[in-house]
C-alpha cells in the first residue's frame, strides 16, 4: 500500500507536469531543431542581407619577426559587418566590415596593449579599420577575388581578398548562413604604419573567417 504522504507527492507531480511542459508565460518557445543542410553551392543561400555573426569571426594578422626570422601572429576579437548577398550572382554581392583594432590579442605578455599606442596602431585616435567592396569576381565553383577599399591607419586604399565559399545553407536552427574563407597580403609602409621597420616585416599577412546569418 503506498503511504498518504508518498500518495500525495505522485498526485502533485501529476498535476504539475503539463505546466512544466509549456514554455515560459510570455516567452517564445525554443526555435526546433533540424538537419543542418550546408552546401558549396551558393544559390542555397537566399538573397537578401547578412549580418555578421561575431561569435564566429575572426582576423588573424601574420607579419615578419625580427627581419624574416618567423612570423608574428595577432588576432582581432572585434570584427562586425553586413553582406548583401546575391545568391543568384555572387558578382553583385557586397561586403562591409568593420575590425576594432584595440581588440588585438598576442600571446605574448604587455604587447598588445604596446601596439595598441602610438607608436603603433594609435587606437585612441584611430579606432576602426574597415574593409568595404567594391568588386566581386568569379574565379572558380566556389572561389573568387573581392576587392576593396582598406581603411586602416587613416589612409583608405584597395585591396584584393582571395576569397572561398566554406559553406551556404540552413543551420540546425534553420538559419539562413553563408560563411566565407578568406586571404589577402599588403604592404604596411603604403598605409603609412612603418614603425620598426628592421624588426617587424613589410607586409601584413591576413587570414580571414567569417559567417553571416541572414536578417
Amino acid at each position: 500500500m503506498i503511504r498518504p504522504a508518498l500518495a500525495a507527492a505522485l498526485g502533485l507531480a501529476l498535476i504539475a507536469a503539463p505546466a512544466f511542459a509549456q514554455p515560459p508565460a510570455g516567452g517564445a518557445p525554443p526555435a526546433p531543431q533540424v538537419p543542418a543542410v550546408i552546401s558549396k553551392d551558393s544559390t542555397k543561400a537566399p538573397t537578401g542581407t547578412y549580418k555578421l555573426d561575431e561569435r564566429h569571426a575572426a582576423v588573424v594578422a601574420r607579419i615578419g619577426h625580427g627581419g624574416g626570422f618567423s612570423y608574428s601572429v595577432f588576432r582581432f576579437d572585434k570584427v562586425s559587418g553586413t553582406l548583401n548577398w546575391d545568391g543568384a550572382d555572387v558578382t553583385k554581392s557586397k561586403v562591409n566590415i568593420t575590425v576594432d583594432p584595440a581588440s588585438i590579442t598576442s600571446n605574448v605578455a604587455g604587447f598588445a596593449d604596446e601596439l595598441k599606442g602610438d607608436r603603433f596602431l594609435n587606437t585612441p585616435k584611430l579606432p576602426t579599420a574597415t574593409f568595404v567592396s567594391t568588386k566581386v569576381e568569379k574565379t572558380g565553383a566556389t572561389t573568387g577575388k573581392i576587392t576593396g577599399d582598406l581603411t586602416f591607419m587613416g589612409v583608405t586604399k584597395p585591396i584584393v581578398v582571395d576569397a572561398e565559399l566554406i559553406g551556404a545553407g540552413n543551420n540546425a536552427r534553420n538559419v539562413k548562413i553563408v560563411g566565407f574563407h578568406g586571404k589577402s597580403t599588403f604592404t604596411r609602409a603604403d598605409w603609412g604604419f612603418t614603425a620598426a621597420a628592421g624588426a617587424i616585416g613589410p607586409t601584413v599577412e591576413l587570414t580571414i573567417d567569417l559567417e553571416f546569418n541572414m536578417q
